[in-house]
């Protein structure tokens, strides 16, 4: 079957959903096409975000930390947060995202896996042919867009894992572990849901599996549940994140913090700001590359392009530090980490403006 709309957006995650409410809250025929058949799920990422990602549902909102605590062996520091950083329901954050894009006319196809390009229409899996006037690829560090269309994404690939553990948690406490038995170039982490239970994982380059089994087995904590949830995450800044009638938006932009690898406000930010140059481009009948990489391209790397590099330059400095032990006990000594906690930003953008 051959169909049409004004936007096809490919990936039904927080960007491509965020993106989708935006442009057919305008009144253009959106269509967003995922390949999972539920919003949400499998569940992504550890779900901790700061005050940036905008008002929530109270029910999305599991837990609030203020403190976060960076662990080497037996050397560490805490840094505290002016501002409660939020552990999300993140398969509800997600559901929500689809509810707001159905208010506002936007169709939602589940099950939908693209499979490539034949004369100018994304063919899925269910053999349906899809053509819009613009196509945004919102589909992921390993973006199907990215590859059909030419924008190279950096190879800077990483691997997640993650459970639901019990144990004994400070509720109001996420630590970072930098042992690099549990990561070769990352960290781990722990971030509580309550006292007894806590989200535990990593992210390494590397075959995430043994370290995850050790990283439980050292912290003496059990899987309160038998699933473990898979991710990936590539990041560092494209070269180019639009072409002639197609841009790349969220971690398919590689639009993730370079350190802590979290992606979502990021993605409320750059969806918006891809949002509005779809809508500028669909009123105007615009969409050759040089438009997009104006309206599009140049806006994002003003916006966060400062806090992407200021992120890279967190990665290199923590490992160096991981290489010296006793710099995590130094930090604390000095009194370094009290003024990190004073002028630190989670998100790396200071006051920048945040799109509404």
């Amino acid at each position: 079957m051959r169909i049409g709309c004004d936007a096809l957006i490919v990936g039904g995650g927080p960007s491509g959903l965020s993106t989708g409410s935006f442009i057919s809250k305008r009144g253009f025929k959106t269509i967003i096409l995922e390949e999972h058949r539920e919003i949400g799920r499998p569940e992504q990422c550890a779900g901790l975000v700061s005050w940036r990602i905008g008002k929530l549902p109270q029910k999305l909102v599991l837990n609030r930390v203020d403190t976060a605590r960076f662990c080497l062996g037996n050397k560490s520091f805490e840094v505290y947060s002016k501002k409660d950083m939020l552990v999300i329901d993140r398969a509800g954050y997600d559901k929500h995202l689809a509810e707001n894009a159905l208010a506002e006319g936007a169709e939602i196809r589940l099950g939908e896996r693209v499979i490539g390009l034949k004369e100018g229409c994304v063919v899925t899996s269910m053999g349906n042919h899809y053509s819009g006037r613009i196509l945004v690829g919102a589909d992921g560090p390993n973006s199907i867009v990215a590859r059909l269309t030419g924008l190279k994404q950096p190879g800077n690939l990483l691997f997640a894992l993650q459970c639901v553990a019990k144990g004994v948690f400070e509720q109001h406490v996420v630590e970072l572990r930098f042992e690099p038995e549990f990561s070769n170039e990352v960290f781990a982490w722990i971030i509580p849901l309550s006292r007894s239970r806590a989200r535990v994982g990593l992210l390494t380059s590397d075959n995430p599996w043994p370290r995850f089994r050790l990283l439980l087995k050292r912290l003496g904590m059990r899987r309160v549940e038998a699933r473990v949830v898979g991710d990936s995450i590539r990041f560092g800044l494209m070269s180019k994140t639009s072409a002639s009638r197609v841009i790349l938006v969220g971690d398919a932009a590689c639009q993730v913090k370079p350190f802590s690898l979290g992606g979502l406000v990021y993605s409320r930010i750059c969806s918006r700001i891809a949002g509005d140059s779809c809508i500028t481009a669909l009123e105007r009948n615009l969409f050759d590359g040089g438009f997009l990489a104006e309206t599009y391209d140049s806006v994002w790397r003003r916006t966060i392009g400062g806090a992407l590099e200021k992120g890279l330059r967190m990665r290199i400095l923590f490992n160096l530090m991981r290489r010296m032990p006793v710099s995590f006990a130094l930090t604390r000594i000095l009194g370094l980490n009290l003024l990190a906690g004073r002028v630190l930003d989670p998100d790396f953008l200071g006051k920048n403006p945040i799109p509404e």
